[in-house]
């Protein structure tokens, strides 16, 4: 029999195409990537000025109406560049066609021009640029607004700050401004203007983004607006730097591992599958080497709408030798369903680990609250007679965005729970990546806040629930929208690296990780992706990111390591300790070779197995064989040792004892 397998650039990232290579252009001192109609990585020096800069269109629903383009030209020296192109947005009732002139000039300036007529009559939330300043640059640091009343001076604050509502309508950080500049280090400033409108100042941390943005049409002024027929959307913004241009260091990525930070590793779990059905023997086994701590199971108080799933999560928690994570909707009105339940969980022979509560609802809202006292009030003196004094935890299943508007101080609420996404307004893979420090931000914000109660994460998904989607609206044929193919996928795994070491470092008590089954879970269905065409898989195989929780279960005794990437946006990394041996994950997270300096190892040796486009159909199909070997052997020299990476690799890491 033939061995199964998957494209090459779809074990990547999901995608059966090669990830498109964009290029690196100059304006004098500044240089920056073009990627598509988005700018990226503007810098001066090796100095980071603006992480990206974009053209959204967004529908009455918020969700991201991507363009199709054409007409692209591209003209570039050693230090200009001009690029023009045409795009245009279709969906439903929205028709948008807009010219892009982007230029950069020896003087060090950048100009993106936006031109755009609206066909037709239709609702929209937004449409203009979009500026993402990189917290690196931006917390803590000096920032000037030149506002319509004059101008404003500050610092951007540490502590994450809120997405505030006046009198019912949403708004931003401060005025709307027409140039804002950060000193984004000593002695330079980034400075961004606009022509054609305003730009209001919006921290995306409440959405586990890594980045302070600068959008265009100020929220104060409401949504969604309505169109008119040749309505036209003049906008241009312009981006320069202020102060002598530091010279550019090598980027060479290192991971260098330091002393205990005297944290453990996230009590971490899955999610039930959104599909029915009990788990397999052979699925248990397979999970049962994950030492899942808690299935989450969502448990809505309507009559009729949580019986069956309960049954069937306790059913799959004892398989699997693991306790649950209720996550209660309930309102005033659910002493009754509240009652059955705790009738259930009396009768299941299951443990709980805790129990997450929500005001009951129905998918996304902009302005929903964090879980009313009452409730988890309620919630509580039901249940907890029957599961004992588990975390009752309020906040909310979207975003911090919710809780941190209405910070919940009730002692009730033992914990704080919040979900997580690195997708919820950019879906591309290095927009993920970018958002890593965001997720961490996020929790030690949150971990601030609600202490001494602890803060618990479910779930984390790649795809957004919900909505809006950044992605755009499913169509005929497509996936479902809260479907991502990156599941599957080594950017998938290295990413997760990536956000179990924010979450552990930014003390999260617990994290749910996607799903047990399917095409958001760890493994894939025995009878395979349901649309094998989209979602590329073998049937019953387990995901990359399923060896990611693998390294970690045999790892969970041990203390968290603190560990320095000098590059994020290249690798990530988490270090654990246990008994003097450390476990390392080091992941490579773009699509290009990496060599990477691991710096800090104790010993003469380490065994090193990597998780790559080589070894992943035995990793993915065989997952027991590939676990079983330790890797190689490989000689650490001064406590340092060097790792040759591919795309979206991760390598595991095992010095100083057995592992």
């Amino acid at each position: 029999m033939s061995t199964p397998s998957i494209p090459r650039h779809a074990l990547w990232n999901g995608r059966p195409e090669a990830p498109a290579r964009w290029p690196l252009l100059h304006a004098g001192p500044l240089s920056v990537i073009l990627d598509g109609t988005d700018l990226r990585a503007i810098r001066v020096g090796d100095v980071e000025l603006v992480q990206r800069v974009y053209v959204a269109l967004r529908d009455a629903p918020w969700n991201t109406i991507p363009a199709t383009t054409a007409d692209w030209v591209v003209a570039a020296g050693p230090d200009a560049f001009r690029v023009t192109f045409t795009a245009s947005h279709r969906h439903e009732a929205i028709g948008f066609d807009w010219t892009g002139a982007i230029t950069g000039t020896p003087d060090g300036v950048i100009r993106y021009e936006l031109d755009g007529i609206c066909r037709g009559v239709f609702e929209y939330s937004k449409i203009g640029f979009n500026v993402h300043h990189a917290l690196a640059g931006s917390v803590g640091r000096p920032f000037r607004a030149r506002t319509e009343t004059g101008e404003l001076r500050g610092v951007l604050p540490r502590d994450v700050d809120p997405q505030r509502i006046e009198n019912g309508t949403l708004t931003g950080m401060f005025a709307p401004y027409a140039e804002l500049a950060i000193e984004v280090v000593d002695g330079t400033e980034a400075i961004v203007a606009i022509e054609g409108d305003l730009l209001e100042l919006q921290d995306h941390r409440n959405w586990t983004d890594g980045n302070f943005k600068s959008y265009a049409t100020p929220l104060a002024l409401g949504f969604p607006f309505t169109s008119t027929e040749g309505q036209r959307i003049h906008q241009v913004i312009t981006i320069r730097s202020a102060g002598p241009p530091p010279p550019a260091a090598e980027r060479v990525p290192v991971v260098g591992i330091g002393a205990s930070t005297g944290r453990w590793l996230p009590a971490l779990g899955l999610g039930m599958p959104s599909h029915d059905g009990l788990l397999t023997a052979r699925q248990a086994d397979l999970l049962r080497d994950l030492a899942t701590d808690h299935l989450r199971v969502d448990v809505p108080l309507r009559p009729g709408a949580w019986e069956a799933g309960l049954e069937r999560a306790a059913g799959d928690a004892r398989a699997l030798g693991a306790a649950l994570e209720l996550a209660i909707s309930a309102n005033e009105s659910s002493g009754e369903q509240l009652a059955l339940l705790a009738e259930r969980l009396r009768a299941a022979d299951v443990a709980v680990a805790r129990v997450l509560v929500y005001a009951l609802a129905e998918g996304f809202s902009a302005f929903v609250s964090t879980t009313p006292a009452a409730i988890v009030r309620l919630v509580r003196d039901t249940l907890e007679p029957v599961i004992g004094p588990v975390v009752f935890a309020g906040g909310t299943n979207q975003n911090f965005s919710d809780i941190n508007r209405e910070r919940p101080t009730d002692p009730v609420l033992t914990g704080l729970c919040v979900s997580a996404c690195p997708t919820v307004h950019a879906a591309d893979d290095r927009s993920m990546v970018e958002n890593l420090p965001g997720l961490a931000e996020m929790v030690r914000f949150a971990a601030e806040i609600a202490a001494p109660r602890t803060v618990h994460v479910s779930p984390v998904t790649i795809a957004t629930r919900f909505g809006p989607y950044p992605g755009g609206p499913s169509g005929p044929g497509d996936l479902p929208a809260p479907v991502d193919v990156r599941q599957a996928s080594l950017l998938g795994a290295a990413w997760t690296v990536g956000a179990v070491a924010a979450l552990a470092a930014s003390g999260a008590g617990s994290a749910t990780f996607y799903e047990t089954t399917g095409w958001r879970g760890v493994l894939e269905l025995d009878a395979g992706s349901p649309m094998p065409n989209r979602f590329p898989s073998v049937p019953g195989q387990v995901f990359p990111l399923y060896h990611v929780l693998a390294d970690l279960a045999e790892w969970k005794a041990g203390s968290v390591l603190a560990v320095d990437a000098s590059d994020g946006l290249l690798v990530t990394g988490l270090a654990v300790e246990v008994d003097g041996m450390f476990g390392v994950l080091v992941a490579n997270v773009t699509p290009e070779p990496q060599r990477v300096r691991l710096t800090g190892l104790p010993g003469l040796t380490a065994r090193v197995r990597v998780l790559d486009e080589a070894s992943a159909m035995t990793a993915l199909t065989d997952p027991a064989s590939f676990r079983a070997w330790a890797g190689g052997e490989i000689s650490v020299r001064d406590g340092e040792l060097w790792l040759a990476l591919g795309p979206y690799a991760v390598a595991r890491v095992v010095a100083g004892g057995r592992g």
